[in-house]
């Protein structure tokens, strides 16, 4: 089997290679695509990377139901062979499932930022216009978000970033979004830098959960390979 040129297909090529279930000759021959492309070695990787995370995080559940899903309906007269297929079968499935779920499912952002006593404190009123309209920038870019025009976004939230005079839980949230309009602007290096400005932080007060940071995380990996 030669190299799949769909990219579905070539991620359950690469997910059959790491759980050992392809036949000797496509190992030969996915081994020696991962040897004269870099680009292709660093995915599988990915890949590799993505499903452990996944199976230490949630998919673990989610095969646990699908065993007992399988058991409750299993006939007796099957063999252990057989049951054990039909197990393996439906978990590579889930981890499939899921893994296009991170690769495409829109990014959720908590809506706490759109609550003034937290971003903008208690005097509101008291705001000076400067700082007021730091906030309208991030809220249009909000909707520029919803609206498709990410590029619109970028400017919006690169203007809210100037100003040093906000919260720290607001600034972090305008940071997270302008990481998700570069990435999907096309300004992927960026988007990296700035995701990985979050890796190890300790005090942030913005709460991203870490599914979302996921599908950010492995979205700007496939936006690298396929740029």
């Amino acid at each position: 089997m030669k190299r799949p040129t769909d990219k579905v297909a070539e991620l359950e090529w690469i997910e059959r290679y790491w759980a050992n279930e392809l036949p000797q000759n496509e190992r030969a021959e996915l081994e020696q695509a991962l040897r004269d492309d870099p680009d292709f070695a660093a995915e599988a990787t990915q890949i590799k990377k993505t499903q452990e995370i996944m199976q230490q995080a949630f998919l673990e559940q989610r095969a646990l139901s699908t065993l007992k899903r399988l058991q409750a309906n299993h006939n007796r007269q099957r063999t252990q062979k057989q049951r054990l297929l039909r197990w393996s079968g439906a978990l590579m499935a889930t981890g499939m499932a899921a893994m296009l779920f991170l690769l495409f499912a829109p990014v959720q952002f908590p809506n706490s930022e759109n609550d003034y006593t937290l971003t903008r404190g208690s005097q509101v009123k008291a705001m000076p216009k400067e700082q007021q309209l730091v906030f309208d920038q991030f809220f249009e870019g909000q909707t520029h978000i919803a609206e498709g025009q990410y590029a619109l976004a970028v400017q919006n939230f690169e203007q809210v970033l100037q100003n040093n005079n906000i919260r720290a839980y607001f600034r972090e949230a305008a940071q997270w979004h302008l990481t998700l309009a570069y990435l999907r602007s096309g300004q992927v290096a960026k988007a990296e830098q700035l995701y990985d400005s979050f890796e190890g932080c300790t005090d942030c007060e913005y709460p991203v959960s870490a599914l979302n940071r996921w599908k950010i995380w492995w979205q700007i990996k496939r936006a690298k390979l396929t740029n």
